[in-house]
């Protein structure tokens, strides 16, 4: 989708295919103009999470997000900090980077790297 000035941006619905040590997880993001994010659905049942996103050139931007999960009962388990770089490409972005795992109690669990590759819904 073309910006303002010509340029690509995040901005709309996406259905994310995203691997964190070698496990595959689908996820919806959202991206507004106004340079908010969201994870609308998933990658693991339940969670969901907001943040912002940044332009970083003409096809490039960041974006980072606080995730929340929440175990099969419904009660706050962690969040993970992700924090990604992205390549537009058309109707497609691939991203990477570092995501921060913590539980409930704000205890650093894991930093892993994730990669995904996104569709516009």
């Amino acid at each position: 989708m073309e910006g303002t000035l010509g340029t690509m941006t995040p901005a709309g619905t996406w259905t994310e295919h995203l691997v964190v040590e070698g496990r595959s997880y689908t996820s919806t993001l959202r991206f507004t103009e106004n340079g908010r994010a969201m994870i609308l659905a998933g990658p693991r049942p339940g969670s969901v999470g907001a943040g912002y996103w940044n332009r970083t050139g003409p096809d490039t931007f960041s974006f980072r997000i606080v995730e929340l999960e929440f175990d099969e009962h419904g009660v706050f388990s962690g969040w993970v900090d992700i924090d990604q770089a992205g390549v537009l490409s058309g109707d497609t972005f691939t991203c990477g980077g570092i995501s921060h795992v913590y539980d409930a109690d704000d205890r650093l669990l894991a930093s892993v790297r994730a990669e995904g590759r996104s569709t516009r819904v």
